[in-house]
């Protein structure tokens, strides 16, 4: 029979005539099962079935070792992890049926479940809920605040972004009774940067309080912290940043070195003096200096100001005699060419906040630099490779004591480009002051020669130290310095789209090169309410559609509009569409925008409103809710001289490995084919080189003497405010198209008298 025995003497002083308690209950032929802080439980005689004495669990002096039942294990991330512990040890966890458990049973089953608890509540990230489980040693040695605190360190310094910890199902305790045991657990660690791991490990327990309780020690987190001085440390590796390369190997990005002032402020000696140097040399106030190392510890190298390369070695030698200053020489990122080419080269700097909400996961933290715009940005994982990093303990002395877990970097790249650095310079003189900018694209592959904009900004400013008055000149210029506006303006195009409303009218609308119209310089095909004017007040009389293209004749292309979409109001959208318009460009090289081609589902879906015939005839000239690109207008054109591709433009052209100059990555030509017939590319091709060849040509003028037959058409595009858009787009040599040329000058005025004439100094340059 099973009893229980009262625990009157918390001490275990002697009692029943001088034995003791334990002894006491020997001699009286119980057999102890097992004790603990709240009794001991005790079995008379042969009973097999001896029953716990108020809130005592069974433990053992030695670890828990799992039994043969423990594969698989029981994840925490699998529901019932505990009952499945439970049920392998033979035990009913409900209150009736099926056998008593043994006290070894209770003790795996309870140790099992606060074990599962405690890390779920780790893998869920509540450390607050986990210290509330830690045994009241365990508090005695670290407070809440630095529990926490030192489980946040370790997650961030190991970039660690998921644990899933997993029990045994089942456990074998055998050994002398105590209220102490350590039960084993496992668990998988990713990180972005050292790597994924996974270790064996132990939790050990007490129990108190009629619950089990955690024995907590740093070891808990990663087993190889078995020292409470113990630091883990992540030392982060990370290839050299990959060349950027113009044609023929031009380089557009080099690296210089430049000097990191820094103060220790153990080593100062006399801080008037220094404060009173620094302040003369570096150009700053004493305060500010002061507020930048006053909170470091005495050895700790406080960074006070990065000084460019072109500082004179005699600066640098007086601030370095100078007690607690100290000067590191640094090899920092540059752009050569400055101001030519840096919105397509782009800049880079330090990682912040917002991006690590995207790039923490391949391994980014703040101490690291990104491609910010540009090339730099769109070919980031290409310059910068891999990220890598070795996650290890270290001791108080600094030392490293064990590696825990390694990921290799992956080698970076070099990068060469089609950018002509002596064409983009040529191009951005070209267009001098004008607000705009100017596209030139080999029409044969897409690849892009030149990409000119004004206004500009030296992406070395981002490097040295912009200061905030720079900044804010070049953020808050109306002009919009920073836009990238080759690629990236979007612009109602005028005139120029005409070419895509003549292929749609060829293709889809019945009408050939020489149906006819009457301009009176007035249209009212709307009605008298909604009259629209041509360009030429006067009006171009009766006029073919071949005629309507030479002279830009609105009424024209306002006919176009509206039988088309009499006839399928989505005709004239597909067809942009099918140029390169409203779609995205999957340029190689660059984030591109994919501007804006206005249909009945767009309008629904965006305005709200349906659609309008009034839509489809504002279509036809370029107007309306169109925008487009330079970049996307110099696709349609090029589509145009080409026989109808229409090109992935390709910035990019190689990667290139840096230690054997082969190709690591290559761009090929990707192209589409546009629905226009190879005759009509050939007609509205003819009727592109009378623009400029024939004298009733809206670009007549301008090439009269050009070097070149230029193919070419004008465009006026009103923009909502005073001045419009002036656009032309036009290739060279018309009978066998090389080139592409796009030229826009915002709110410039008329396409034919502004930008026509830089157009024209443009393919007079390029080579033939």
């Amino acid at each position: 029979m099973a009893r229980h025995q009262k625990n009157f003497d918390q001490n275990n002083r002697p009692e029943r005539g001088g034995l003791s308690r334990r002894a006491f209950l020997r001699a009286s032929g119980l057999v102890i099962i097992a004790s603990g802080a709240g009794g001991i439980l005790v079995a008379c005689g042969d009973d097999s079935t001896p029953v716990p004495n108020g809130n005592i669990v069974p433990g053992v002096d030695s670890p828990i070792t799992p039994t043969a039942e423990n594969t698989p294990p029981a994840s925490n991330g699998t529901p019932g992890a505990t009952s499945a512990a439970t049920t392998k040890a033979g035990i009913d966890p409900g209150m009736g049926g099926g056998p008593t458990p043994t006290p070894a049973q209770a003790t795996a089953a309870s140790a099992l479940d606060a074990t599962s608890r405690f890390l779920k509540l780790w893998e869920d990230s509540r450390f607050t809920d986990m210290y509330g489980m830690l045994s009241i040693s365990a508090k005695a040695i670290i407070t809440q605040d630095k529990f926490v605190s030192r489980y946040e360190a370790i997650t961030a310094e190991a970039t660690l972004t998921k644990v899933t910890t997993s029990v045994p199902n089942s456990l074998s305790v055998s050994g002398g009774a105590t209220a102490s045991l350590s039960v084993p657990f496992h668990a998988d660690f990713k990180t972005n940067r050292a790597g994924d791991f996974g270790q064996d490990n132990n939790l050990k327990l007490h129990f108190e309080d009629a619950a089990w309780k955690v024995e907590w020690s740093p070891a808990a987190i990663f087993k190889e912290l078995t020292d409470s001085t113990y630091l883990v440390h992540l030392y982060k590796s990370s290839s050299t940043r990959g060349t950027i390369y113009a044609a023929n190997k031009v380089p557009l990005t080099s690296t210089d070195n430049q000097f990191e002032v820094y103060v220790v402020p153990g080593q100062i000696e006399n801080e008037d003096q220094l404060l009173l140097t620094l302040s003369q040399t570096l150009k700053m106030d004493p305060a500010k200096i002061k507020d930048l190392y006053k909170n470091g510890q005495p050895d700790w190298r406080m960074p006070i100001k990065t000084l460019p390369s072109t500082t004179e070695q005699s600066i640098i030698a007086g601030l370095r005699e100078l007690p607690g200053v100290g000067v590191d020489e640094q090899g920092v990122r540059s752009y050569p060419n400055g101001p030519s080419a840096s919105h397509t080269v782009g800049y880079i700097n330090k990682v912040n906040a917002d991006d690590l909400k995207t790039l923490a996961a391949k391994g980014y933290t703040e101490d690291d630099i990104v491609g910010r715009t540009g090339v730099e940005a769109w070919a980031e994982e290409t310059l910068a490779g891999g990220l890598g990093g070795k996650l290890t303990v270290i001791g108080s002395d600094g030392q490293t004591q064990s590696t825990i877990s390694e990921k290799p970097l992956t080698p970076s790249s070099n990068l060469l480009l089609s950018l002509n650095m002596d064409l983009q310079k040529k191009a951005e003189a070209i267009l001098g002051s004008n607000v705009g900018s100017i596209v030139v694209m080999d029409v044969t592959n897409g690849a892009v020669l030149a990409l000119a904009n004004f206004p500009t900004f030296d992406p070395n400013l981002f490097i040295q130290g912009i200061t905030q008055d720079q900044f804010n000149a070049l953020n808050n210029d109306p002009r919009k310095p920073f836009q990238h506006r080759a690629v990236n303006a979007q612009l109602p195009t005028g005139s120029t789209f005409k070419v895509i409303s003549a292929s749609a009218a060829l293709e889809r609308g019945g009408m050939n090169m020489q149906t006819t119209f009457t301009c009176t310089g007035h249209w009212t095909g709307l009605g008298d309410a909604f009259g629209k004017d041509c360009w030429l007040k006067t009006g171009h009389g009766k006029i073919s559609l071949y005629e309507g293209i030479v002279q830009s004749c609105d009424v024209v292309f306002y006919e176009v509009g509206k039988k088309l979409d009499e006839i399928d109001a989505n005709i004239l959208p597909d067809m942009a569409k099918a140029y390169g318009l409203g779609v995205p460009t999957d340029m190689q090289g660059l984030y591109a925008a994919t501007g804006q081609v206005p249909s009945p589902k767009w309008k629904q879906d965006t305005l709200n409103q349906p659609w309008v015939r009034g839509d489809a005839v504002n279509l036809a000239i370029g107007q309306g809710y169109l925008l487009a690109s330079p970049m996307q207008l110099a696709l349609v054109y090029a589509a145009i001289a080409n026989g109808g591709q229409v090109h992935v433009p390709r910035l990019a052209e190689q990667a290139i490995d840096p230690e054997t100059n082969g190709i690591s990555r290559a761009f090929p030509v990707q192209t589409k084919q546009v629905p226009v017939n190879s005759n009509n590319l050939n007609l509205i091709r003819q009727a592109l080189t009378d623009v400029t060849q024939k004298p009733q040509g809206t670009a007549r003028a301008m090439f009269a003497s050009s070097k070149v037959v230029v193919a070419g058409k004008t465009g006026t595009a009103e923009s909502g405010i005073e001045q419009p858009h002036a656009w032309f787009a036009c290739f060279a040599p018309a009978a066998k198209p090389k080139y592409v040329v796009i030229v826009v000058v915002e709110h410039g005025g008329e396409g034919s008298t502004v930008a026509a004439p830089l157009a024209r100094k443009v393919t007079d340059i390029l080579p033939y």
